[in-house]
């Protein structure tokens, strides 16, 4: 077999896309907004439930029912309401349910012959039908994607980049945990979409033209932005700016076919129009409602290097297709159609407000790693000519695949947060498999101090036993204060200047959690800020209930490196934004401190 080696590494991605799927974390074992048809995935499915299942596309009369007993999202984000029709419309183009119904309509007869489970589109069945059916599309993706690229590459080199792709990047998560998005299902899409391109510029005739309108349609209906994979079977055979003649000479000579082409891709995305014209009486409804794009400013920066979620600072295996670019475009076959889609998809996926895609960037870029494996199987087969430079390759790989399956872990089953998180956090937990709560405190606070203060002093305390303020109570023994629903914040607790204050200060007290507050922008802050006079100088907190539990009685403090510029006071708080959970406060200590 001419092609063994990058067989056994396809056999290899796929049995560790097993293990990761059944075993690992299993999406579909997992409840509410952790399982497999959650959040935008529940978005995407809800044509088939609504329209198979309730016969209510229009008004949604479900939602409540669902939303209380399986609660995908907190609340109904699904689809919204269109003011001038009253009616819901659907959020998310309805792609991805068209390539779910297979696997919904098995749940559906399942759930109907087996009393169980209830036959209302999101128990058990449903669950694992849709996460093991698009977990196919992965493996069906890559199967074909690795026949393109045998095309074009070595057998090793094809290898390498399987393993890359699988091992290396997010891949591994979008294609064996989060495989409902819509990212999976792309990149299968596009794999078939350069193969049957690549068949149709070596026998062009009109069935290979209907299926590429099929699959850029598909594409289209999934995902709009994606019309551009229409560039792929557009752009192929142009060799260089320089020269278009030939390319839009074959164009010319084949222009029924790619009308043809065109005709398939505009009545697969109807689909769309005519549940909008159903729906909302509109042919067209732009269903993001506020949400858009910066087409003169898009956020490379945040979008790439971000420590909240940026893609190459998360996934940086894709590091180096993107430095394979320039190369590819100077040596590399179809080059144009290859790197013009590259460069404009990027342009597209930075240019949308929403940059952080959910708080996991990278998995916009997802759908477009079949394209960029044509400028990284180059840079491989470039880079291993010299000795050098291919062990230097081999240990980056090395480096970044040990990354992306710490992201992976992490994100799913271990105890590091690993998306919105700080410059300051990332570099203490990145490639570490525990975390301690005192690493919790960088997510918010940039100052923590490792180790023991040496030569304390003390600048105030506190027992609240002589506080006044709406927030205190007596437990029985104690006066104390708390923070809830109705009392969302306490008094300040303001502290002079002192000349004696050292380099670090500390705020240490006691808290006793009723209920944990899950939801971070509810937390409960611990705050000190510093002011010169009323103008405020530096603002330090951290989040209580990331470090509290349930019942728990917990000492907790806060650090902050003093102000190198004059102050006159400092300033303690307790407070949340729109929090419900009760906290209770005693035993408020300020000391300062040198390391």
């Amino acid at each position: 077999m001419t092609s063994k080696v990058s067989f056994i590494a396809l056999s290899f991605c796929y049995a560790l896309m097993l293990y990761t799927a059944f075993c690992f974390y299993p999406r579909w074992k997992q409840t509410k907004t952790e399982a497999t048809i959650s959040w935008d995935v529940s978005g995407y499915y809800m044509y088939l439930p609504a329209l198979f299942i309730y016969k209510d596309i229009k008004h949604c009369s479900f939602k409540d029912s669902i939303l209380t007993t399986y609660a995908p999202t907190p609340d109904f984000q699904q689809a919204f309401l269109h003011q001038a029709s009253g009616n819901y419309v659907m959020k998310y183009s309805s792609g991805q349910a068209i390539m779910m119904l297979p696997y919904f309509l098995i749940a559906h007869s399942y759930c109907l012959l087996n009393s169980s489970f209830p036959a209302d589109g999101f128990s058990a069945p449903y669950q694992m039908a849709i996460g093991i059916g698009m977990l196919l599309y992965a493996f069906l993706g890559l199967f074909v994607l690795r026949k393109v690229l045998l095309t074009f590459f070595k057998d090793c080199t094809v290898a390498l980049l399987l393993l890359c792709y699988v091992v290396g990047s997010n891949y591994l998560n979008y294609s064996s945990i989060d495989q409902a998005m819509t990212h999976n299902v792309l990149f299968t899409i596009y794999s078939f979409i350069l193969y049957c391109t690549i068949r149709f510029h070596k026998n062009p005739n009109f069935y290979l033209a209907i299926v590429l309108g099929i699959l850029v349609g598909l594409a289209t209906l999934i995902r709009p932005t994606d019309i551009l994979s229409i560039l792929i079977p557009l752009c192929w055979n142009i060799r260089s700016l320089k020269n278009l003649r030939g390319p839009f000479g074959f164009i010319q000579e084949h222009v029924l076919k790619y009308l043809l082409m065109l005709l398939f891709v505009f009545l697969i995305f109807f689909i769309q129009m005519l549940y909008w014209k159903y729906v909302a009486h509109e042919w067209f409804v732009y269903s993001y409602e506020k949400q858009g794009f910066s087409w003169f400013k898009p956020h490379v920066y945040n979008y790439t290097m971000s420590y909240a979620c940026g893609w190459l600072r998360y996934s940086p295996m894709m590091i180096l297709p993107i430095l394979g670019i320039i190369y590819y475009l100077i040596k590399g076959q179809h080059a144009v159609a290859i790197v013009f889609f590259i460069l404009i998809n990027a342009y597209i996926v930075m240019a949308w407000d929403i940059w952080d895609y959910g708080g996991t960037a990278g998995r916009a870029m997802v759908q477009s790693y079949p394209i960029m494996a044509f400028p990284f199987c180059l840079l491989i087969e470039y880079l291993q000519k010299i000795k050098w430079t291919s062990i230097l390759l081999y240990l980056t790989m090395l480096l970044f695949a040990y990354l992306n399956i710490w992201w992976t872990y992490h994100a799913h089953a271990g105890n590091i947060q690993v998306s919105g998180i700080t410059k300051e956090y990332f570099w203490k937990v990145v490639g570490t498999w525990n975390g301690t709560d005192e690493d919790k405190k960088l997510l918010d606070n940039p100052h923590v101090f490792y180790g023991i203060p040496k030569h304390k002093t003390l600048l105030y305390t506190n027992h609240f036993e002589k506080d006044t303020s709406l927030n205190t109570f007596s437990d029985g023994a104690n006066k104390l204060i708390r923070i809830n629903k109705e009392l969302q914040s306490s008094a300040s607790y303001n502290i002079p200047y002192n000349p004696t204050v050292k380099k670090w200060i500390r705020a240490t007290a006691t808290f006793h959690c009723i209920i944990k507050e899950w939801n971070t922008w509810k937390q409960a802050h611990f705050r000190i800020v510093f002011f010169e006079h009323e103008k405020e100088i530096q603002n330090n907190f951290i989040k209580i209930h990331r470090l509290i539990n349930n019942g728990e009685t917990q000492n907790i403090y806060i650090d902050a490196k003093a102000p190198a510029s004059h102050w006159t006071r400092m300033s303690i708080s307790f407070f949340h934004i729109d929090g419900e959970q009760e906290l209770w406060v005693d035993d408020l200590k300020v000391e300062s401190f040198v390391d």
